[in-house]
């Protein structure tokens, strides 16, 4: 792929960690809410005094509207409270139900921070409108006091409507198609159609230079949540040289562990670290911004978690694993990325990736490993990847999936005792993979 293409990819991707990282945080709205809600109240008074404006509010007084603001402020706190306290629940029943990787999604969930950002929104600008009142003697400012009263009312919507959604959100079929969504839309940004080889073509690829090279340490451990690569494109041009990039994005390192690796002289140049170093972010946990495998391992998971004795619930392990079957269908389609990055035909940089062989086994292999005895889970196996082959885009591929149905069906044929169950895996094997 040109480098320009990779440069408007690679500023897309910076964007949308960026925006992730917001969007994962539960203050970031509320704050907004809040604020928003505090210049309104400012501004509906300073409309109050400017402007005489006759809304039907005859007989009410300074004393009466100061009365229904601090009641709409006392119960906006209680509710507040509340639903605080419900977030926590459905947090704490999504991670012991399901698994502690998903809980980034509930935090994400713009309902859930909107939520609490318009009770506690209302309850401050029941106080800015408290404090910017007057006294007794003053005028009623009644546009701003059917602000209150229109902002209560809205709240008690959104009460309504959030226990709704909680409801919705802890269903499995809605948090397995957030997830593919998510991790589809990484996989569009990411894999253009056009883009790259085959992994055949890319084979030849070594994974270490041959030349002596300046080892770029990391100088804190986390995962590795963005490259921009641009940027090692670069300071590659730059020095006239080759970076290789020996990690993919979703890796962890470990404090003092290689990042990259420049060919260069043996004196370290610590310039050049900082402005490779620069290049990568790390994080305490991982973004899928640049990681669709991210995505399939929330969902390998959660089939993981209904497979564990304390679930046991084979249905949702199958709605995981065709939710998995989505996402390997669209990758089996495409072409990935080339691992050498070229400028003005010279090879820059060399990056790592996971294969589509790499992705196969995430998405599967411990779905084999733990339904291994289970009949239901090995035959949706072999269906899926039946299915597989007769997408994927190279010969190289199909010949992978073929060989992992094999190992499903020694699987099959190691723990399945009962002769009719096995037959019925062995039938589905025969129509699916060796038509």
């Amino acid at each position: 792929m040109s480098s320009g293409v990779w440069t408007k990819i690679n500023k897309v991707v910076q964007m949308d960690v960026l925006l992730d990282r917001l969007r994962s945080s539960m203050w970031v709205v509320p704050i907004g809410i809040l604020i928003a809600m505090v210049a309104a109240a400012h501004g509906l008074l300073h409309l109050d005094s400017e402007l005489e404006l006759d809304l039907g509010m005859a007989g009410a007084d300074i004393e009466g509207a100061r009365g229904m603001l601090q009641a709409v402020a006392t119960s906006m706190v209680t509710v507040a409270g509340v639903v605080f306290s419900l977030t926590l629940l459905v947090l704490s029943q999504a991670s012991s139900q399901y698994s502690p990787r998903v809980l980034r999604n509930f935090l994400r969930d713009r309902i859930n921070q909107a939520v609490l950002g318009v009770f506690l929104g209302v309850y401050a600008y029941c106080l800015a409108v408290l404090r910017g009142m007057g006294g007794d003697s003053d005028e009623l400012p009644g546009l701003t006091i059917m602000g209150g009263f229109v902002a209560a009312l809205v709240s008690v919507v959104y009460l309504v409507y959030f226990f709704h959604h909680i409801a919705e959100s802890l269903q499995l079929e809605n948090i397995l198609k957030g997830i593919e969504a998510e991790t589809l839309a990484v996989i569009a940004g990411l894999y253009p159609q056009e883009a790259g080889v085959p992994d055949d073509e890319d084979a030849e690829v070594k994974d270490e230079p041959e030349f002596p090279t300046l080892k770029v340490a990391n100088e804190k451990a986390g995962y590795i949540q963005h490259i921009e690569l641009e940027s090692l494109l670069d300071i590659a041009e730059s020095l006239d040289t080759v970076i290789y990039v020996p990690h993919c994005v979703g890796d962890f390192i470990a404090q003092g562990k290689t990042l990259a690796e420049v060919i260069a002289g043996p004196t370290p140049d610590e310039k050049l670290i900082k402005k490779v170093s620069s290049a990568f972010s790390l994080g305490v946990q991982r973004s899928i911004q640049q990681d669709p495998a991210f995505g399939i391992r929330q969902m390998a998971d959660v089939a993981m978690k209904a497979l564990s004795p304390g679930v046991n619930d084979t249905t949702n392990a199958i709605m995981a694993l065709d939710r998995i079957s989505v996402i390997m269908t669209e990758l089996s389609g495409r072409c990935f990325p080339h691992r050498r990055r070229m400028v003005d035909d010279k090879l820059r940089l060399v990056v790592s990736r996971p294969s589509f062989e790499n992705l196969l086994g995430l998405s599967f292999d411990q779905l084999r490993q733990w339904g291994s005895a289970n009949p239901a889970i090995l035959f949706r196996l072999l269906e899926v990847l039946g299915d597989l082959m007769n997408v994927s885009a190279t010969r190289r591929r199909r010949a992978v999936i073929q060989d992992y149905a094999r190992r499903v069906l020694a699987t099959a044929e190691a723990h399945i005792k009962e002769p009719e169950d096995l037959n019925w895996i062995q039938n589905c094997y025969k129509q699916r993979i060796e038509h």
